[in-house]
Parts: C-alpha cells; sequence; structure tokens
C-alpha cells in the first residue's frame, strides 16, 4: 500500500497536488495534468501533505463519482485508488500525460512547475503543434521559394563545410525545403529575406547597472532584421564593440582577460535564436549590456514548461522547440550538435582565470520568457581599480593606503592584477603584503588560485 510519505519529502511539485476535498473544478488540474507530463492528485491531504482522511460516505461516492466525471468530460481514464496512511482514508487520482490534446468545456489547461493555468493563444497553438508531433520550423510556409534568397547561407555553408552549396539540393537536405519545392518556416528564417517580421534582435548598451527611462540614456543601440545568420552576425558584432577583451602578459604565456567568455556569447545567443517561440508576433530577442552584466531576453519558456531556475542545470535534457533550426546551426558549426547549451555556457565561465562562485551565470524563465545573465568577469577590477584612482587623485596616497584600498575594494585581486594597477613592480607589491600579513593587517583565505583577502 502506497504512503504519502513516500511524496511528502517533494512536498507539491509539477507532478503531485493535495486537495484536502473534491470539487469539480479539479477537473482542471487533471487536464492540465493529461496535457502535460502526467501527475497525481490526491484527496483528503492537506497544503502541508497531512492526511486528514475521508469518511466512508464520501469516499464511496468519490470512487464511483471521479472516474465517470474524468471520462465523461474527456473521454479517458484514469486509475482511482483507494489509499489508507494511519487508518486514514485518502484517494489517489492517477493521471497519464495524453498523446492527444485535451479540453475542458473547450478550455486548454497545463501543468506547468507546481500551477496550473489556461493556455490560449500562442501557447495554445504552440500546444497543438507539439502534440501532432511535429515542430514550427518544420511547418510548410506560403512563401513562394522563387522570392528568397539564401546568400548569407551559401557564404557560411562554405566557411564551415569548405564546400560550395548546391542551393536547391541542399535546402532540401536541410529540412529548408521540401522535395516539391515548397519553403518550411526554417527555410523562411534563414533566407535573407525579412519574411517572418518578428524575427528580429534589439540590442542596447546602457549607461549603469540599470535599464534609463529612455534609450536617448543610452550609450548604444540597434535593431537588427534579416535572417538568423544575419541576426547572429550583427548582435555578435554589437557586443564585440560594446564590451572588452583585455589581456596580461605573463613571462611565457599571454592570459586573456575578457569581460565575457566568448564560447558563453554565442552559446547564449544561438540558444536564443534555436529556441525562442516564433509564434508569439508581438515579442522579439532582446539583448541588454549593462556596466556589470549582459542579459538575453527571449520569447518562449521551457520547451516542456519546467522551470528552468528549479532544475540542476548541468543535468537538464536537450529538449528542441525548433529542432531544424538547432540541426542547421550545428551543421554549420556555430554550436556543438550534442549536449546542453547550458553546461557548455557554465562550463565557459569556469575556465576563465576571473571567475568566481559568485558570477555564474543565471538561467531563468517565467513561463513566458527566457533570460540569461552572464555576469562581467572585469567589473569588480575595473570598479576597484577606478575607484583608488578617484581617492587618490583627492590625495596622495601611499603605496600601502594604495593597496589596501584596492584589496577592500575587490579581495580577489592577485598580485600580477595590483602591480598593474598600482604602476609598480610585482616585487614590490610581495614586499608590501609580506609587510601587511606579518603585521596582521591582511589574511589569506583559501587557496591561492580561488582564495580572497580579508582586510582587518
Amino acid at each position: 500500500m502506497r504512503e504519502t510519505d513516500n511524496i511528502r519529502t517533494e512536498s507539491e511539485n509539477q507532478i503531485t497536488e493535495w486537495k484536502e476535498s473534491w470539487q469539480d473544478k479539479y477537473l482542471e488540474w487533471i487536464c492540465g495534468y493529461a496535457n502535460a507530463q502526467g501527475g497525481t492528485l490526491y484527496i483528503g491531504i492537506d497544503d502541508d501533505g497531512n492526511v486528514l482522511g475521508l469518511d466512508s460516505k464520501t469516499v464511496k461516492k468519490l470512487l464511483e463519482d471521479i472516474p465517470n466525471k474524468i471520462t465523461a468530460a474527456f473521454g479517458i481514464t484514469c486509475d482511482v485508488n483507494l489509499r489508507t496512511k494511519n487508518k486514514k482514508r485518502y484517494i489517489e487520482i492517477e493521471v497519464k500525460k495524453s498523446r492527444l490534446p485535451l479540453n475542458l468545456h473547450g478550455r486548454y489547461y497545463y501543468r506547468t512547475g507546481s500551477v496550473k493555468k489556461e493556455i490560449t493563444g500562442f501557447e495554445l497553438t504552440e500546444f497543438i503543434i507539439k502534440s501532432t508531433g511535429t515542430s514550427y520550423d518544420e511547418i510548410v510556409s506560403d512563401i513562394p521559394r522563387e522570392k528568397l534568397t539564401f546568400e548569407s547561407f551559401r557564404k557560411r555553408y562554405l566557411k564551415a563545410m569548405r564546400l560550395s552549396l548546391k542551393l536547391d539540393e541542399d535546402l532540401i537536405s536541410f529540412k529548408l525545403m521540401q522535395e516539391n519545392g515548397q519553403m518550411t518556416n526554417a527555410g523562411i528564417l534563414f533566407a535573407d529575406q525579412w519574411n517572418i517580421h518578428h524575427s528580429r534582435i534589439f540590442c542596447t548598451r546602457w549607461n549603469g547597472l540599470e535599464k534609463a527611462n529612455s534609450v536617448q540614456d543610452a550609450l548604444d543601440d540597434a535593431e537588427y532584421t534579416g535572417g538568423l545568420l544575419e541576426l547572429y552576425d550583427n548582435t555578435m558584432s554589437f557586443i564585440a564593440s560594446n564590451t572588452k577583451k583585455g589581456w596580461r602578459k605573463e613571462e611565457d604565456k599571454r592570459v586573456e582577460l575578457p569581460d565575457y567568455p566568448e564560447r558563453a556569447l554565442e552559446e547564449g545567443l544561438v540558444n536564443a535564436l534555436i529556441h525562442r517561440s516564433y509564434l508569439q508576433t508581438g515579442a522579439h530577442t532582446q539583448v541588454d549590456i549593462y556596466d556589470d552584466r549582459l542579459v538575453i531576453t527571449n520569447p518562449g519558456g521551457m520547451f516542456d514548461g519546467s522551470e528552468v531556475q528549479l532544475l540542476d542545470i548541468r543535468h537538464v535534457p536537450s529538449k528542441l522547440r525548433n529542432p531544424i533550426l538547432a540541426d542547421v546551426f550545428g551543421r554549420l558549426r556555430l554550436m556543438e550538435r550534442r549536449g546542453s547549451g547550458f553546461k557548455k555556457i557554465l562550463d565557459a565561465y569556469e575556465t576563465e582565470e576571473r571567475y568566481m562562485e559568485a558570477l555564474q551565470p543565471i538561467f531563468y524563465t517565467d513561463g513566458y520568457n527566457f533570460f540569461l545573465t552572464l555576469w562581467n568577469l572585469n567589473y569588480a577590477y575595473d570598479k576597484a581599480q577606478n575607484k583608488a584612482q578617484n581617492k587618490a587623485q583627492k590625495c596622495i596616497l601611499t603605496d600601502r593606503e594604495h593597496i589596501l584600498l584596492l584589496l577592500k575594494e575587490n579581495p580577489s585581486l592577485t598580485q600580477v592584477e595590483l602591480s598593474e594597477m598600482m604602476n609598480i613592480s610585482r616585487r614590490s607589491v610581495q614586499m608590501l603584503m609580506k609587510d601587511l600579513i606579518d603585521e596582521g593587517v591582511i589574511e589569506r583565505i583559501g587557496s591561492k588560485k580561488i582564495g580572497t583577502w580579508i582586510v582587518k
């Protein structure tokens, strides 16, 4: 006999819901489970997972009524079971994922995260498309082939494959065109012409840490339209123009110190282009660059309706909203064709010298949009140096005062970085720090690579 203790440690979640008593409105929850990934609804348990129990008369009525109500509403059957714990009885309704979209009185519901919601508009269209086993990018378009050119595609193909494009033959191979000459939505998106007008990207470099009241307060902004390859190239150029790629020369090597790992930027942008919902006609992809971070906002949450912030990012299975777009970007070597883009973004950050745990990228969805936040690896260093320089201009600082000020502003600074900021030799920095350590003024916490300084 199944006990609620087996579920209680998880609490209510995407596949579990507890209700104290039955109400017919809970058919909406059953509809939502069937349209998502299935789930279990318990009757006779409170929100804390405590079994309240049902009396014999109620149990008998519900065991008869609930299966009949489910069949009448949806034409499906669910396992409705009587369970007991501590001599208290409750009902378990197990709902399996439906192969076809279900509705209740003409309304469609879906379970996402720990909530049930009604799906309408573009979400309903996407849901129905997904239920048929196809995808948006595979659907045939009414735009004729003769109105389209593929010069950007041709150039990228030559660069990636070292071969000339056999245009119509390869368009069919890439599933951008069907054998009868009809274009798919994927083909329209890769064409040079801008036929899907909400396929565009707004880019802004803001002055500071937050959005200003108007674009006039921005340092730079641009709107890009056209095919996906043009969107990718132009957006990467905008980012490059508004970020820095610093470096430091050491005795035997050159250490790159970019604001953002290039691989993370590439993966983040490609993910935005291939995973966005192109059914949201009034939406667009957005890239906002602030002093300390870069945020990519993309229409459409996780394809399976999950909340990415609740998942183990390194083990999120790849579920493609637009598999043809993903395949083409992979074949053009703009992304790896296997593995999670999330993991690659994390890996790109962790290999950088100035990375620390506080700078781990953030993945978040509100159900309608997906947000990727990438942190500027140089922001803390630049801030520390600028603040120290400003104070130095107001009053003369000794090297000792200067080094303490820098360490207070950024405890992760290395001796090499301190040497560069203070414009003195590394040997001088070492001697200063040794004196400060001996005097108990500063203390090192952690390893040489990822440790920090404490100024007492």
